[in-house]
């Protein structure tokens, strides 16, 4: 008896390709969305880590928060904070791609290491031009601005109060400057327009419109990189992924529900 070798048709073999292609299309963004979803788990646990960090140092200054910014524009929060953490890593955001600084004529020896994160350092300069802090880190120590700190007992809401978000130095960039840097300004957000020239500090308004670029958008210069929603600290020290424009939804009717400021009614 002869036996006879018998293989795939074309018409399987592409059958079977064609199932494969459907299954990988099917799956891919599947993973790809499970390995974002590890690096923003990540990004809120370096958070959680920061603040567990400020408190610490809030607890040995009398519960001070420390300087957004010293006066001098060397030391920012990240460096007064990092002997409670002891690892610069955890200041940066898997999610952040560009750890460079703004201009190659830059120096860390001056300007400091980018980082992912920036502080409450919520200012507003009224008709008179007295600059008052409304937030909880100055975003630096000058007399032109006051206070120039805040105590645990000067916020009135801790669980509703922002500390710290996602301020990703590869979105700043974008908008030219120098980044958010550990020994300069832009590891804060000020608010509107201060300082745009080091890197963007708007805080998010809802009110606004999400056509516009950023940082002038409803989120502000808050890094939307988790799957279009960022990572918040709140002064009592819990961490969670929020739409940034939630977080201030109408400053001119509902000031209330502005969780930068730190007091409000």
């Amino acid at each position: 008896m002869t036996y006879t070798k018998k293989g795939f048709t074309l018409i399987e073999l592409l059958v079977v390709i064609a199932i494969i292609a459907i299954l990988a299309a099917i799956l891919f963004p599947v993973f790809a969305q499970a390995r974002e979803k590890a690096r923003a788990i990540s990004c809120l646990s370096n958070e959680k880590q920061i603040g567990l960090g400020i408190m610490m140092y809030t607890q040995d200054y009398d519960e001070a928060f420390p300087f957004g910014l010293d006066a001098k524009w060397q030391v920012s929060w990240a460096v007064t904070t990092q002997p409670y953490i002891k690892n610069y890593n955890i200041y940066r955001c898997p999610d952040d791609s560009n750890l460079n600084l703004g201009y190659s004529w830059m120096s860390s020896s001056w300007a400091g290491i980018p980082i992912s994160y920036g502080v409450n350092g919520l200012i507003q300069t009224n008709s008179s031009g007295v600059t008052s802090l409304l937030g909880v880190m100055t975003p630096m120590a000058q007399s032109w601005i006051s206070p120039m700190s805040v105590t645990l007992a000067n916020v009135t809401y801790p669980a509703n109060t922002v500390l710290l978000a996602d301020k990703h130095n590869t979105d700043a960039l974008t908008v030219k400057g120098f980044g958010v840097l550990t020994g300069f300004y832009g590891a804060t957000f000020v608010g509107v327009n201060y300082f745009d020239w080091s890197a963007p500090g708007e805080i998010p308004n809802g009110t606004l419109s999400a056509a516009n670029a950023y940082p002038n958008g409803p989120n502000g210069a808050v890094s939307t990189t988790h799957s279009n929603m960022a990572n918040f600290l709140f002064i009592d020290g819990h961490a969670k992924a929020m739409v940034p424009s939630a977080t201030n939804p109408d400053p001119v009717h509902h000031p209330e529900l502005n969780l930068w400021l730190a007091s409000r009614p």
